[in-house]
């Protein structure tokens, strides 16, 4: 029955075509699995990444308080120097100047949230909590937490 049964044959062309088709498909796939690859890196990395920098709190073109943030592995640590600060009844800062006690305090924890960062120092037996928030790469915004409801975010710039 084998040797009457007519049997269908690639040309020359067609299987040069076949394995065209195969290595096309083949490329393609590695292509694609490699950017996929490439997405995998976690974003809370990518986000530490932007925080990453010396930071300048500033009142009226000044700087009052430098925040060196250093990612570590897909978190941040640093340092903060003190301030002291005061409001206007409009939630304005109405003074900002650095601390008498120039040595920068030591952050005790920074947990990323989103695009924003939650920062706890510790200076002494007080902590001072505050949420960075990104404006875009040079700018942010920081909120105390516990300050009065209508206080305005502090502008910050970075410097490197």
């Amino acid at each position: 029955m084998m040797l009457t049964e007519k049997r269908t044959s690639l040309s020359r062309a067609g299987l040069i075509g076949l394995a065209f088709a195969t290595i096309l498909l083949f490329g393609s796939s590695t292509v694609l699995a490699h950017a996929v690859s490439l997405q995998d890196v976690p974003a809370s990395t990518n986000t530490a990444q932007m925080f990453a920098g010396t930071w300048h709190w500033m009142f009226h073109g000044q700087s009052f308080a430098t925040m060196s943030l250093v990612q570590n592995g897909s978190g941040i640590t640093g340092t903060v120097t003190g301030s002291k600060i005061a409001l206007d009844d409009n939630g304005e800062l109405s003074r900002a100047d650095p601390s008498d006690n120039s040595a920068p305090s030591q952050i005790s924890k920074a947990k990323l949230e989103g695009n924003a960062l939650h920062v706890t120092v510790t200076d002494g037996n007080q902590p001072f909590e505050f949420i960075v928030t990104l404006k875009d790469a040079t700018h942010a915004e920081i909120h105390p937490i516990g300050a009065p409801p209508n206080m305005k975010p502090i502008q910050a710039e970075r410097v490197n």
